[in-house]
C-alpha cells in the first residue's frame, strides 16, 4: 500500500477495456483479476498482511495485470480507428456510466444509511457533494461519517483511484503511436515504454520520495508503478509482438524466474515487466479459449472491481471488524458480483450499445 499526503491511504486496484471476440480468455482473466482484488484488499482492511509475489501485493499484482490487458486491446481500438472523436467517446461510455451510479450510490444511498452522524448533519455537510469528485476523476474517499471504526477508517472505495491513471494512459497511447507512426519507427514506442520503466524503477523502487507528490489527487508514485504495464501491453499490440505470447514460452518465463530468484525488490519488477505481460496475453490469446465462456453472460469484472471494495467496508461495518481476511471476500464477493450483473445488464451493456461506431466509406470512384 502506498501512503501520500492528502491522499487516503489506499491499497492497490483497478479494470476498464472491453474486447469484441469471444475466442479467446479476455473476459476470463479480467473477472479472476477482478476477483484477485476482493481477495487482495480484504487482508489490508482486516490489518492482515497481504500475500506477495514478485515483490508485488495481490491487488498490486492484479492491477498490472489489468493495465496490460487494457493497453494491448486500447492499442488495438485505436490503431483500427483512429479517430479521436470515436476513440474517447468509446473510452467514455465504458468508464462513466458505471462509475457515476456507484458514486451517487455510495454518497446518497449508502452514506446516508450508515454514517454516524444524524441525516440533517450528512447532507449540511460539503463531503457529499465533494464525494461527487469522483465522477471527473478526481478521487475522493470519504464520507462524513462513514466507516470512521473500520480496521482501515474512513476510506469509502480505494478502487477508484486507478481510474484517472487508467484515463491518462488512455490520452497518452494514441500520441505514443502517432509518434512512432510519424517517424516510421513502430520500435520507438519501446522506446518510450522502456523510458517510462525506467522513471518508475527509479521513483518506486530506487529512489521513492519521502513525500509522494499528488497530482489531480492521484499519488504519483502509485499511478508510476502501474503506468509501465499499460505502454508494455500496447508496444506489444503495435509491434505485433503478440506472435511470442504463447504458453509454452510463459512456462519457460516463470521456470527460470523459480531457479533464478531476483533477490531485491529492483529485480522483480524488472523481471515482472517480462514474465507478466506474457504470462497474461499468453493466457488471454490463447487458442484453447479454455475460458472463453466466462463472457458469455456479460463483462462482470468493471463493476466488481467498482463495487468490490465498497462492499467490504460495508462488511466490516456490521461485523463490527470481526471477520478474517478470507471470511470478509468469502461474504463480498458473491454480493459484489450480484451488482456488477446488475450493473452490466442495466448500466454496461445499453450503455456500450450507444458507442460511436466506426462507419465504412461506401462511396465509390468514377471515372468519365
Amino acid at each position: 500500500m502506498n501512503h501520500s499526503p492528502g491522499v487516503q491511504q489506499i491499497p492497490l486496484s483497478g479494470p476498464i477495456g472491453r474486447h469484441q471476440h469471444r475466442e479467446n480468455n479476455f473476459d476470463a482473466v479480467r473477472l479472476l483479476a477482478a476477483a484477485a482484488v476482493i481477495f487482495g484488499h480484504a487482508h489490508p482492511l482486516t490489518n492482515t498482511p497481504s500475500p506477495a509475489l514478485f515483490g508485488n501485493s495481490v491487488q498490486a499484482m492484479a492491477v498490472k495485470i489489468f493495465f496490460v490487458i487494457s493497453g494491448y486491446l486500447i492499442c488495438k481500438s485505436w490503431t483500427l480507428d483512429p479517430s479521436p472523436w470515436r476513440y474517447l467517446a468509446k473510452r467514455a461510455v465504458r468508464i462513466f456510466p458505471a462509475l457515476i451510479i456507484i458514486v451517487f450510490i455510495s454518497a446518497f444511498v449508502v452514506g446516508p444509511i450508515l454514517t454516524t452522524l444524524p441525516l440533517a448533519d450528512y447532507f449540511s455537510s460539503p463531503h457529499p457533494y465533494f464525494y461527487l469528485r469522483n465522477i471527473f476523476l478526481y478521487p475522493v474517499y470519504n464520507l462524513p461519517g462513514l466507516f470512521e471504526k473500520n480496521i482501515y477508517p474512513i476510506a469509502i472505495n480505494g478502487s477508484l483511484w486507478s481510474l484517472p491513471v487508467e484515463f491518462a494512459m488512455y490520452v497518452a497511447i494514441p500520441f505514443a503511436i502517432t509518434f512512432a507512426a510519424t517517424i516510421k519507427r513502430k520500435a520507438s514506442i519501446w522506446v518510450i515504454t522502456a523510458a517510462l520503466c525506467i522513471i518508475s524503477l527509479s521513483m518506486v523502487r530506487m529512489h521513492p520520495p519521502e513525500k509522494h507528490p499528488v497530482l489531480y489527487g492521484t499519488d504519483v508514485i502509485s499511478a508510476l508503478d502501474v503506468a509501465p504495464y499499460f505502454f508494455i501491453g500496447a508496444s506489444i499490440a503495435y509491434t505485433g509482438l503478440e506472435r511470442f505470447m504463447r504458453p509454452v514460452i510463459a512456462l519457460f518465463l516463470v521456470a527460470i524466474f523459480a531457479l533464478f530468484q531476483p533477490s531485491s525488490a529492483l529485480a522483480s519488477e524488472i523481471s515482472l515487466y517480462i514474465i507478466l505481460p506474457t504470462c497474461v496475453l499468453a493466457l488471454c490469446l490463447s487458442a484453447d479459449a479454455a475460458l472463453k465462456g466466462a463472457g458469455s453472460f456479460g463483462d462482470f469484472s468493471y463493476g466488481l472491481y467498482l463495487y468490490g471494495f465498497l462492499i467490504q467496508q460495508i462488511i466490516n461495518q456490521l461485523s463490527n471488524n470481526t471477520l478474517s481476511a478470507l471470511q470478509n471476500a468469502a461474504i463480498s464477493l458473491p454480493i459484489s458480483l450480484i451488482l456488477a450483473v446488475a450493473s452490466w445488464h442495466l448500466i454496461e451493456k445499453p450503455a456500450l450499445a450507444k458507442k460511436p461506431k466506426q462507419k465504412l466509406d461506401l462511396t465509390l470512384s468514377t471515372s468519365t
